[in-house]
């Protein structure tokens, strides 16, 4: 990876979040520094902290910011406009620095759409199961929505934040919309592609998963699962999911394209696939071997 001479001139981005010591955002917005005096960096924001460390990056010339669990949505309220795509959304992750403040944008849908169609997944007249209500699944739901689904199935532990997530969506779209118990007890429709936006599967909740009976894979007729954690490399919904032959696409590549989306909104640009796709490779390479776990 390049590594770039850091001066009086350098630009600083950065990613905010807690926890954020897993992060990998650093080694992939860092492997654009070719050929731009740029440094990237990670930020652990309290949620009690949020407002002062957006104010304080502004101060400071910060010119981007990603954001990550849990600040998606509250950060909306310290910023200065926000793009049409993520008011939809209803969540931002990327904020660009402009004359008065920060403008918020969502790169998370386009890299949930992207990692499912670099595995020839189809959403449209789809039924997509959803697990979770937060700023990810804000994201998965838009882009459900916007690109067809049949069914929208949502699977959340507080109901209530699974029919406010309803509601916003059907604000925008009239895709039919269904909310379910979390462990899915009494529904037994066909579901074409389940996508976790939890953190199960992640952190302190590693080995567990929102589908714990491989029977129900089967009961469910799943045929593709996306999981938006990607350490460890493979969670157990992932591999249960594998066992019975089922796709299974883990959160890397979502991280690496919605990465490269925020890179263009920041520096206004487009990357061409190519070069989308030799980033991709050579950071799943680096990434597996010195940092991914099973």
């Amino acid at each position: 990876m390049v590594k770039n001479f850091i001066n009086g001139e350098t630009q600083v981005f950065g990613v905010i979040g807690d926890p954020i010591s897993h992060t990998f955002s650093p080694q992939i917005q860092n492997s654009f520094a070719e050929g731009k005096n740029i440094a990237y960096l990670p930020f652990n924001v309290k949620k009690c902290g949020l407002e002062a460390a957006v104010k304080g990056a502004y101060a400071l010339g910060i010119k981007g910011l990603n954001v990550t669990v849990p600040h998606k949505k509250d950060v909306m309220n310290y910023l200065c406009d926000i793009d049409k795509r993520a008011m939809q959304i209803g969540a931002v992750n990327t904020l660009k620095y402009c004359e008065n403040g920060y403008i918020g944008y969502n790169t998370d849908y386009i890299g949930i759409l992207y990692s499912l169609k670099s595995k020839s997944v189809e959403i449209k007249n789809k039924n997509v199961l959803l697990f979770g209500a937060g700023g990810s699944a804000c994201a998965a739901a838009v882009m459900a929505a916007s690109e067809g689904a049949k069914k929208l199935i949502i699977a959340n532990r507080t109901k209530e934040n699974a029919q406010k997530l309803k509601r916003h969506i059907n604000k925008y779209y009239e895709t039919e919309i269904l909310v379910v118990d979390l462990n899915l007890k009494g529904f037994n429709e066909i579901c074409d592609v389940a996508i976790n936006t939890t953190t199960m599967g992640f952190g302190k909740n590693i080995g567990l998963s929102p589908i714990n009976n491989l029977d129900d894979f089967k009961r469910l007729d799943i045929k593709a699962c996306f999981d938006a954690v990607y350490a460890p490399w493979r969670t157990k919904f992932l591999k249960d999911a594998q066992s019975l032959g089922i796709t299974a696409i883990n959160g890397f590549d979502m991280l690496v394209y919605q990465a490269v989306a925020a890179q263009e909104i920041w520096f206004e640009k487009k990357y061409d696939e190519q070069i989308k796709e030799n980033l991709r490779s050579e950071l799943e390479l680096y990434y597996k071997k010195y940092v991914g776990k099973e």
